[in-house]
């Protein structure tokens, strides 16, 4: 686990993984310390003598910080988490099962699901994608195995990790790896784990932009082993991955074609009374939070951001080394009553 600004959860966290680790058998805990700004070093030395806990002297990144407690385990089996992750005590042992009964598993994942979602439009409409995605992910797990992970909680074999470089998203490239290694990741669907998810629309909007990003900076280093898939493997990964990723830019064609078919068939004022219904909804959306114009404002901001990244990807070679957490999440993290 890699920690930066995470004061609000980061003892329940460990509390948690020291369980976790001794349900599970055998089992060392890592956690590398990104040179936070607030409580979270001081608290994490408490637990020194129960876990390695590196404590980076600058930011360096999330994967930076995967990679250096990767070379500190001697596990056969490695578990990724994120500091605000929930999660039941056997998540371990459940993620493990399947690969100690078929060795053509290289990599099992938990399901997220996202546990704020009544709070705001923007955090609905962020659980109605996520359980799309989950949909999507359990039909692949089931024919073919999951084309990448989200890095919530998941499980590997030592054996077939390779190390991401800092710049690049560390879970999606090591999904990748994985897939290009010919070995298989599964969705352990009953083992599910929790997760805030950010609650304002220009949150949501930059956290999508830095994924788009990155997960396109990581689709061109994979590109020429991706290519090289099997046909049934390729076609799962371009139809999830970078169309998804494009879908921004479909969406602005489809509204483009609508709006100009609309004034060549029926004359220019139809397709500018809906285009001010749209941009009257969305403003309207920024101002009150009354669905469904708070659904559309949030949902326009999401895609912009997916739009936005894509371009700094490739026109800026932009890259994401480090980040900070969305502050409406960490917020309501730290008003928690401590544990």
């Amino acid at each position: 686990m890699s920690a930066y600004n995470e004061e609000g959860v980061i003892r329940a966290k460990m509390d948690r993984l020291l369980e976790i680790a001794q349900a599970y058998g055998p089992a060392t805990i890592h956690v590398y310390v990104d040179a936070p700004s607030d409580a979270t070093a001081s608290i994490l030395h408490r637990y020194a003598d129960r876990a390695d806990i590196v404590f980076g002297q600058q930011r360096m990144g999330k994967t930076f910080g995967m990679n250096t407690l990767v070379k500190r385990s001697n596990s056969d089996f490695i578990l990724f988490t994120d500091a605000n992750v929930e999660s039941s005590i056997d998540v371990a042992r459940e993620l493990a099962a399947p690969m100690l009964a078929d060795p053509s598993i290289g990599c099992t994942t938990a399901r997220l699901v996202y546990s704020n979602r009544k709070e705001t439009a923007t955090a609905n409409l962020g659980a109605l994608y996520w359980g799309m995605e989950e949909a999507i992910k359990r039909l692949e797990s089931r024919i073919m195995g999951l084309i990448g992970c989200d890095g919530a909680m998941f499980m590997m074999r030592r054996a077939l990790h390779v190390s991401p470089p800092p710049h690049l998203i560390d879970d999606l490239y090591l999904s990748l790896t994985i897939l290009i290694a010919k070995s298989r990741i599964v969705s352990v669907d009953h083992v599910e784990v929790f997760e805030r998810s950010a609650t304002r629309p220009a949150e949501e909007g930059h956290r999508k932009r830095r994924i788009a990003c990155q997960a396109w900076n990581v689709h061109r280093a994979l590109w020429p082993q991706l290519r090289r898939l099997p046909a049934t493997s390729l076609y799962a990964y371009i139809s999830h991955r970078p169309i998804k990723w494009l879908m921004p830019f479909f969406v602005l064609a489809s509204m483009t074609s609508l709006l100009t078919a609309i004034s060549l068939k029926f004359g220019s004022a139809p397709a500018l009374i809906i285009l001010a219904i749209l941009v009257g909804s969305y403003l309207l959306g920024a101002c009150v939070s009354v669905p469904p114009f708070s659904m559309f404002h949030s949902a326009v901001r999401s895609l912009a951001g997916i739009g936005i990244g894509t371009i700094e990807s490739f026109a800026l070679r932009k890259t994401y080394t480090t980040w900070n957490p969305a502050t409406s999440v960490r917020d309501q993290e730290r008003s928690r009553p401590a544990p």
